[in-house]
């Protein structure tokens, strides 16, 4: 699997509270896959494959980042 870097300050899908994929946060940068799915019914997106750097008007801070 290949690893894509964000940084925790970003917002892309990535750094999203409701982008779902395997990712961890290493420093300020975020390791996830390239692809998840997203998972806000309020979006357009929902249950839709969305890339790890994509964009969005329900961005929502990944809870992780805020520790």
């Amino acid at each position: 699997m290949k690893i894509y870097r964000t940084s925790a300050s970003s917002e892309y899908c990535a750094t999203c509270e409701y982008w779902g994929a395997v990712r961890q946060v290493r420093s300020s940068t975020v390791e996830s896959e390239e692809w998840g799915i997203y998972s806000n019914r309020k979006s357009g997106y929902n249950g839709k494959e969305r890339k790890y750097n994509g964009h969005c008007f329900r961005y929502v801070r990944w809870f992780t980042l805020g520790r």
